[in-house]
């Protein structure tokens, strides 16, 4: 009985052991990736670049096919980060170069364009009215319109009306409110009076013209008509 016990335990530690490492618990190993995969640039511009998931043992180097476009430099031993800017107008594919000693474990690529910077901003009409509670997106036009720039929003009054970096208005109480936009890399300046108001009460639905009349409308009218030649005669 003792041997069948010993046997037993034995036998569950081994499949135990066995199976332990495939436990789903201990989850799929993260691969490195990149924080962006598409980037757009205006002229003159930074951005950091970052791999995430990076085993202690990995290196990482980066290269830039177009050097003349974007210029890439590591910032630390292993190359977990590296910033790259935008030096002319075009693109390129800045490409992470992941190795374990001398074996490739995995490349990561980051497709950048670089556009001008943008000279011009301004709103295509200087009034928006918007009912209240509803959402309205502002659309600046920015030149060159080949600039893929983004301006900065804010609205002086947030307790009226929020935007959002997208430039999205949220109508929250009435009364005025500019919205202000940006551009970051000249300052420039545009605004927006918002002016948030009560929604108009909905009008009575007319029948279309396609609507035929009802029996009851027929009987009314016949009436109307019965009467008016009756007073006539």
């Amino acid at each position: 009985m003792k041997k069948k016990t010993v046997w037993l335990l034995a036998f569950v530690f081994l499949a135990f052991s066995i199976l332990a490492p495939y436990s789903p618990a201990q989850g799929a190993v993260k691969k490195p990736k990149l924080n962006v995969k598409k980037l757009n640039m205006t002229l003159g511009n930074e951005f950091r670049l970052r791999v995430y998931n990076l085993k202690k043992k990995y290196t990482v180097t980066y290269t830039s096919s177009n050097a003349e476009t974007v210029s890439v430099n590591s910032t630390t031993t292993k190359g977990k980060t590296a910033m790259i800017k935008a030096l002319s107008t075009g693109s390129a594919t800045v490409t992470a170069t992941i190795r374990k000693g001398k074996k490739l474990i995995r490349k990561l690529k980051c497709r950048v364009k670089v556009s001008p910077v943008a000279f011009s901003i301004k709103f295509p009409k200087r009034t928006v009215r918007i009912n209240l509670s509803e959402r309205f997106r502002l659309d600046p036009i920015i030149k060159p319109n080949t600039s893929t720039e983004q301006p900065i929003f804010e609205s002086d009054n947030p307790s009226v009306a929020t935007v959002s970096c997208h430039g999205v208005i949220t109508a929250l109480a009435l009364g005025r409110a500019t919205i202000t936009a940006t551009l970051p890399s000249s300052g420039i300046t545009a605004t927006c009076t918002v002016e948030v108001r009560m929604p108009k009460e909905n009008e009575e639905e007319k029948p279309s013209k396609t609507e035929k009349p009802s029996s009851n409308d027929k009987t009314i009218k016949y009436e109307k008509n019965s009467y008016k030649n009756t007073k006539e005669n």
